[in-house]
């Protein structure tokens, strides 16, 4: 199943966004991420990244062997996050999120940044 999940994503990343693309505001963001983990294509590899409800995510790529961690918020009808450190003063990245009804995907989106991932319903960071 992850296999055909992550093949659509490749096909439908690699087209210019739709009309039946939504950019999502800052409640629907919430809803969308707190306390779930997202799986997509970011960088040309399979990743997961929860987003636990502290505002501490964590973030795996395939061939991992621990996450990575980092803070994030969600301001301004955006996703925010800092890879800084924990204890480093941060430095946020922040991105749109796009919803396309039509595919069933989500986009992270940015100047130059177009990342698509789906949402699952809970913490999991096991790759398969």
């Amino acid at each position: 199943m992850r296999t055909i999940i992550c093949a659509a994503i490749l096909i439908v990343s690699g087209q210019a966004a739709y009309s039946e693309e939504k950019a999502l505001n800052t409640a629907e963001i919430n809803e969308l991420l707190v306390g779930k983990t997202v799986e997509g294509i970011h960088f040309k590899s399979h990743t997961r990244q929860y987003f636990s409800k502290s505002g501490l995510t964590l973030w795996m790529k395939k061939g991992d062997s621990a996450p990575s961690e980092a803070r994030y918020k969600i301001e301004d009808n955006k996703y925010c996050s800092s890879w800084s450190g924990l204890w480093a003063e941060p430095k946020w990245g922040c991105f749109s999120i796009h919803h396309d009804s039509k595919q069933g995907l989500y986009y992270y989106i940015a100047d130059g940044f177009r990342a698509p991932f789906v949402v699952g319903d809970a913490f999991s960071l096991q790759q398969e």
